[in-house]
């Protein structure tokens, strides 16, 4: 029976902040003069003193984390960095004693008209070895990426 009641109090109430939580970075998204930091900033220096004890109580969860995504974010710029130059280095065939004809598309060309040719394995690796060259320079921009939303996160 309790549980019921304090759902009962709770719940319009926490659906009205959820619709103006929701209003506030919709706000903030579609407005050039608005960002999230200044709609945290306004509620930080809110008269209000219920309205700052409530930041506050979310801000503790947050306690210590900002030196963990600090050193997460360094960390991803390694990993893409080291995701990068291992793209480069199989998309370059040169490094890798193929037929260092020295034209990308001449060497990618003729690995392609091999393999339609002959079923070999030699001519099968160049092609390997550029889709992983691939994988791995995507996965370098996704890393950059996630990383900047870290940065962002910590300088809002």
């Amino acid at each position: 029976m309790e549980s019921n009641k304090k759902e009962e109090l709770l719940d319009p109430l926490i659906d009205s902040l959820e619709v103006n939580i929701k209003g506030l970075i919709i706000l903030s998204d579609n407005e050039k003069d608005i960002s999230r930091a200044d709609v945290i900033r306004k509620l930080e220096n809110s008269k209000e003193e219920e309205v700052r004890e409530f930041l506050n109580l979310i801000k503790e969860e947050r306690k210590g984390t900002d030196v963990n995504i600090l050193l997460a974010t360094l960390g991803e710029f390694l990993l893409s960095s080291f995701l990068f130059v291992m793209g480069i280095l199989f998309v370059i065939p040169t490094f890798f004693g193929g037929n260092a004809s020295g034209y990308l598309l001449n060497y990618y060309g003729n690995a392609l008209h091999s393999i339609s040719e002959t079923s070999g394995l030699p001519s099968l690796t160049i092609v390997i070895n550029f889709l992983v060259a691939v994988v791995l320079l995507l996965a370098s921009f996704n890393t950059l990426k996630t990383a900047r939303m870290n940065i962002r996160f910590l300088f809002r």
